[in-house]
């Protein structure tokens, strides 16, 4: 008979260790999953990093592609969205350049129509003296 009274003596006992380790295994487990998503979030700042780094250095035709997929997948025309990713690429110098051909085209053209003009009249004109010379 002394042993179920030491068996009902150790039951509190065993019953307060199985607190305390379900109380250790959830602060464990708790840590755990803190490290493994500070760890998941590292590496997914990590690989923004690595996107920025390559949009911001991949250039005129990667992000005309870019560009242009973007446009697709939300309905919009791949075409004007390859140029707005590529205008985007350019660099300071160019999108100046580009402007400024842009304004002067419509002045060049009538330039170089004058040119084409004048170049038929002096050719029609030494057409002439020559076939009258000859």
């Amino acid at each position: 008979m002394s042993a179920p009274t030491a068996a009902a003596g150790a039951d509190p006992t065993v019953a307060e260790l199985g607190t305390r380790v379900r109380e250790a295994g959830e602060r464990l487990l708790a840590a755990l999953i803190d490290r493994c998503a500070g760890i998941a979030l590292e590496k997914v700042d990590e690989l923004a990093a690595g996107l920025e780094r390559v949009a911001a250095d991949a250039g005129v035709g990667p992000s005309a592609a870019l560009g242009a997929g973007s446009a697709l997948l939300q309905g919009r025309s791949p075409l004007w969205g390859a140029l707005r990713g590529g205008w985007a690429a350019l660099g300071t110098a160019a999108r100046i350049l580009a402007g400024v051909v842009l304004a002067f085209a419509p002045v060049l053209l009538v330039v170089a129509l004058l040119v084409a003009v004048v170049a038929a009249l002096v050719w029609a004109v030494v057409a002439a003296v020559r076939a009258i010379a000859g």
